[in-house]
């Protein structure tokens, strides 16, 4: 694979894999690269949770929210989904 396909998956992991759990098992991806489309992912779907709670028009539509599933899909990578990477922010939204 090359870096640039590796680097739009990474990028945006939804538009190649139908669920988190294919990112696990991809295996063209270094465990680094599965870890950074799971956290893309991730932030992906708690934005969407933030546009459905606000009631913002389309949010609906791009389908069901996966964070369950990407949550899941990083334990199931060993990544520990409760370690902050930089806890010097307030709070927001997103929890990230």
């Amino acid at each position: 694979m090359t870096d640039d396909k590796s680097k739009d998956i990474v990028a945006n992991p939804s538009k190649e894999f139908a669920h988190p759990s294919e990112v696990v098992t991809a295996p063209d991806l270094s465990a680094k690269q599965k870890a950074a489309a799971l956290e893309e992912w991730e932030l992906d779907a708690r934005l969407m949770q933030v546009a459905t709670e606000e009631g913002m028009a389309g949010s609906e539509s791009a389908g069901p929210n996966k964070l369950i599933d990407v949550k899941k899909a990083q334990s199931d990578l060993g990544i520990d989904t409760l370690k902050k990477k930089d806890d010097s922010g307030g709070p927001n939204k997103t929890g990230l």
